[in-house]
């Protein structure tokens, strides 16, 4: 009788190959799941930077309605009181 030869499955090359490619595998699916988060974080701060800039520039408008309504106000309250001045010196000079 023939002596059987044992055939070897997979050996020390194989199963290091097969660890190998899993430990790479799971490198690439983490690179790939960051940098979609990268992309998303980039998308995000856009959106955010736009929204900030359109912000800034309503309240620039708004704070020079504000200047505006206030300078406004001052000169009516200026002129108000000149007014009141003149008519109180008329009514002093009128009186002596």
């Amino acid at each position: 009788m023939a002596q059987e030869t044992k055939i070897v499955k997979g050996g020390f090359r194989a199963t290091l190959a097969l660890l190998i490619s899993i430990i790479a595998l799971i490198l690439s699916i983490i690179a790939y799941t960051t940098s979609t988060r990268e992309e998303d974080f980039k998308v995000r701060i856009k959106n955010l930077q736009t929204s900030l800039e359109k912000m800034k520039q309503e309240s620039s408008k708004q704070i020079e309605k504000l200047r505006d309504e206030t300078g406004n106000v001052l000169e009516k309250l200026g002129k108000t009181v000149k007014n009141k001045q003149d008519t109180e010196t008329k009514e002093k000079e009128a009186k002596q």
